[in-house]
């Protein structure tokens, strides 16, 4: 007989607004990705399973499914998705809105109806929440205007020239402004609900929520999307791709402007010029990012020392690298190490 033992969860907390139940509603839209619903979903239901063995099941969410255009909203072979309820109908308090993905070549941006209930259901609910290009209805609906966002890195070029009034980055997994979260790509909105549970009940709980779902734990919110290493290797001028393959393999080398322009064939001044254009950033600031996913993977893969791995990325001192993660994960390299092995 298997046996699965539930540790208890102490001193848990109710969320600032009041006592008891918390109410989602999840918005999805056809044409959206399913798991930018079932993910988010599913957070919820672990952390009900913990909270209802802890003895408090007055705490548990309260989470719902609602639809712009009710129907089937996703469909594949031996699947579908139907949502019957209208977000319209949705009637008193609401704490948490979450909103799908969205086909952003599609009708729900031009539904005016439905971007005046986004703007509505905005001054009720105590956060408004999206999944990757989610982030899309929101600034539809002028919320994000001079806010702080994130959404997909592929959508950068398009979001901005549609919303220029907000502050995009699509650097981080998911950003908080205000009572407004927004998050990247896929997975990344896992991240973001586990952060939801434990700004709502405290970190004990986000451990079992993250434990029983295999999670990471509080994965930092601005950490990079994408790998800068491997998007260097996109360029097709073949000296840049194999300085930025060196960079990658050799970060505890001298890799100043000189020595890479020497390795290039070119000049400092048009190593530089030309790497930037390939690449979008300066040699040095790749260099930064580079090291920093290198030291990232000693961290989560290795049992090396803090300042083993500092001299191993071509870090002068343990606290150099201590303030480049600080300055761009916004966590120390121990804790980082304890959040990831």
């Amino acid at each position: 007989m298997l046996e699965f033992n539930v540790p208890r969860v102490e001193a848990l907390r109710a969320t600032p607004r009041d006592e008891g139940k918390q109410r989602f509603v999840f918005v999805t839209m056809p044409g959206g990705d399913p798991f930018d619903l079932i993910g988010p979903m599913a957070v919820l239901r672990e952390a009900n399973y913990f909270l209802e063995t802890s003895g408090r099941p007055d705490l548990v969410y309260d989470y719902e499914v609602v639809s712009n255009q009710p129907g089937t909203v996703f469909a594949a072979d031996g699947l579908k998705i139907v949502v019957d309820t209208p977000c319209y109908d949705i009637r008193g308090d609401v704490d948490t809105v979450v909103f799908q993905a969205v086909d952003y070549e599609g009708k729900c941006l031009r539904d005016q109806r439905f971007i005046a209930w986004i703007r509505r259901i905005s001054k009720r609910a105590r956060r408004m929440v999206t999944a990757c290009v989610g982030t899309y209805v929101l600034a539809e609906a002028g919320l994000l205007d001079g806010r702080r966002a994130a959404t997909h890195w592929g959508s950068d070029k398009d979001f901005r020239r549609r919303y220029p009034y907000v502050m995009l980055d699509t650097e981080p997994i998911y950003v908080k402004d205000g009572n407004l979260y927004t998050s990247a790509g896929v997975t990344s909105i896992l991240d973001l609900m586990l952060a939801l549970v434990e700004e709502d009940f405290g970190s004990e709980l986000a451990l079992r929520v993250a434990q029983g779902m295999v999670m990471f734990l509080r994965r930092p919110a601005n950490q990079s999307q994408f790998s800068v290493q491997l998007a260097g290797l996109k360029t097709d001028h073949e000296k840049i791709r194999d300085v930025v393959s060196h960079i990658a393999k050799n970060p505890g080398c001298d890799l100043t402007v000189e020595r890479l322009g020497e390795l290039a064939g070119m000049s400092p001044r048009n190593f530089t010029r030309i790497f930037a254009r390939e690449i979008g950033m300066t040699p040095g600031k790749f260099v930064e990012v580079s090291r920093l996913e290198s030291a990232r993977r000693y961290l989560e893969q290795s049992t090396m020392h803090v300042g083993e791995i500092a001299h191993a990325c071509g870090y002068s001192t343990t606290d150099g690298m201590r303030l480049a993660f600080d300055r761009n994960l916004g966590v120390t390299p121990r804790e980082y190490r304890l959040r990831f092995c």
